[in-house]
């Protein structure tokens, strides 16, 4: 931020257009002279989400495919943080004066998208180095950053989205069987992880989980589901997909011109958000068809959604609705704040208890009759409150993948990694950075090596990987800023600090834990050194496994996907 030639130069305001910490907008504010704050501070009560809610409206149900599929529906919700960005930056320039200039730090989306507003006005500082160099720059760091299967993953979700090229070659496909199945569709491992979870529920139930992609695949399934990969069903070149493509882009040409008299969308086209559209509704309808043929040769009696934001795992739940087959949707993680904006098409969505519940329908506005607690079922042994305020030797950070939300990584560890090693030396335990999925070990070690001295790097590890009951056993307490790990730490009777004044996501996911004690709220980086004393009157809260995990009951869980026509039936009359 006071990296460049504006670092001298003298401001009237400084706006942050990204998420840093409070110590970065400290010593921004002190080398400015004027206090520095972020775009996201102009957000209020939702106003933004639910204006995306209101412009998503007005292209529903006019782009459905010969499945019944609103291709606007499912593809417009890759566009929200876009369009959530337009709305800010249009309230950010009404509070300017006519002859105000802005001057933007380098060239990015923010910044074409307040030219489009500003005009002349609106002054970029040129990137250092050529626009080459930058790219060169680019995918060495991708290199560096992502490990060789992953990249591979990358270059494949890029060059053949469709499985085109891939589903010449098959892939793996479950052995025919003629049991029916219920369908698990996944494209990451967390989706696959509360699927499973489902099935475990029900062992005498068959299941199959579809991957879309590596990172959805797992390693070693229970008995009771089979797993397959979707390329393995693709259809290549097919003559009528081709046909009905060239009917969806005359509508899609008809709904471009209706949108470009709003100008919140004409700002996205002319900035280029709209122009991928074209393609993504063709591998779109290539995705369709695979899905399609995994529902036409499998035995699908029913189908559980773990995320249907992920277009690609919900097409298969809206293709199973049109079919009458059951659907349930739930979602991976603990709250879903994208249902302000997104519909829910499945039969029931299934939340895994009061918190979520009460956020769905209290905050997004999803009817209450779509909406039941059922989270899946877990061993006892897993839900424990026994925790000893001097017997456990870590301090674990959750990390989280920050920069999807605009937050600046090496700011936000700043804010929080060199007060939790303080804490780790003073109080003989070992702080232990615990990586999100989505992060990379050697880039996040990289900016641990950065912001630690080399006492503090002492007692600091960062790992990865799935997450070890060994490790949460052995856990002081542990420190996010807003992620579903805190849920799990709540029904551990393990404290979990939130550390608000970074909260990315506009959701208002803190406030929903901490209103249900899934999580206890940090306002102030300095509150940080306070954690001992406040842990020395912690106790577990009472009502968290009804507040936050509420098994369904077996019975429910098979009425809902159809397997007990009779046990349907008369919920449903009960209802």
């Amino acid at each position: 931020m006071q990296d460049g030639p504006w670092a001298s130069q003298k401001w009237d305001r400084v706006i942050d257009l990204g998420r840093s910490g409070a110590d970065a907008y400290a010593h921004a504010s002190a080398t400015f002279g004027h206090p520095v704050t972020a775009l996201d501070d102009l957000r209020s009560d939702f106003k933004e989400i639910r204006r995306v809610r209101e412009l998503f409206a007005l292209g529903m149900g006019k782009l459905q495919d010969a499945s019944g599929l609103d291709w606007w529906e499912l593809t417009a919700l890759l566009i929200h943080q876009q369009l959530e960005i337009v709305i800010l930056l249009r309230e950010f320039a009404a509070t300017l004066g006519p002859s105000d200039e802005v001057h933007v730090s380098r060239p990015s989306f923010q910044a074409e998208a307040l030219r489009w507003l500003l005009n002349a006005r609106l002054h970029v500082f040129p990137w250092r180095g050529s626009r080459h160099k930058r790219r060169a720059q680019h995918y060495a760091q991708m290199l560096k950053k992502f490990p060789v299967g992953q990249l591979a993953e990358i270059f494949w979700d890029k060059t053949d989205p469709g499985y085109q090229f891939r589903g010449m070659f098959s892939g793996r496909r479950r052995k025919e069987g003629s049991s029916p199945v219920v369908l698990l569709p996944s494209a990451y491992v967390n989706v696959s992880r509360v699927a499973i979870a489902y099935a475990q529920s029900l062992p005498e139930t068959q299941f199959l989980l579809v991957a879309t992609r590596r990172s959805g695949w797992v390693g070693s399934p229970p008995a009771n589901v089979s797993m397959a990969w979707l390329r393995s069903y693709a259809s290549v070149r097919v003559p009528s997909r081709k046909r009905e493509y060239q009917e969806l882009m005359e509508r899609w040409d008809r709904l471009r011109k209706e949108l470009s008299a709003i100008q919140e969308f004409k700002m996205l086209d002319d900035l280029g958000c709209l122009g991928g559209f074209p393609g993504r509704f063709e591998h779109g309808l290539e995705f369709r068809d695979a899905w399609q043929n995994v529902l036409d040769t499998e035995p699908v009696q029913g189908v559980i959604c773990g995320d249907d934001s992920n277009r690609y795992t919900n097409i298969p739940l809206l293709l199973a609705k049109q079919k009458g087959l059951p659907t349930v949707s739930c979602h991976h993680g603990a709250l879903d704040g994208r249902y302000m904006f997104k519909r829910c098409h499945a039969d029931v969505m299934l939340v895994k208890g009061k918190m979520e519940e009460d956020y769905l329908v209290r905050v997004c506005g999803v009817p209450r009759e779509k909406v039941e607690v059922g989270a899946p079922f877990l061993a006892p042994a897993s839900l424990t409150d026994e925790w000893k305020h001097g017997e456990r030797p870590f301090i674990v950070l959750f990390s989280e993948p920050y920069e999807v939300a605009g937050g600046r990584v090496k700011d936000f560890y700043q804010d929080i990694l060199p007060l939790l090693a303080d804490l780790a030396l003073s109080e003989r335990r070992e702080l232990i950075v615990k990586l999100h999925p989505a992060e990379s070990l050697t880039e996040r070690s990289r900016v641990v090596g950065q912001t630690l001295s080399p006492e503090q790097q002492r007692v600091t590890r960062v790992v990865s990987g799935a997450l070890q009951a060994e490790m949460m056993n052995k856990t002081w307490f542990a420190i996010t800023v807003d992620s579903t790990v805190s849920v799990e730490c709540a029904l551990r009777g393990l404290p979990c600090f939130l550390c608000a004044w970074l909260e990315s996501w506009p959701y208002g996911y803190v406030d929903q834990f901490t209103r249900f004690g899934a999580g206890i709220r940090l306002n102030q980086r300095e509150e940080i050194r306070q954690i001992p004393e406040m842990l020395r009157n912690y106790k577990p809260s009472a009502g968290i496994r009804e507040n936050c995990w509420t098994a369904i009951e077996p019975p429910r869980l098979q009425a809902l996907l159809g397997l007990n026509r009779k046990a349907l039936s008369t919920a449903t009359r009960q209802a």
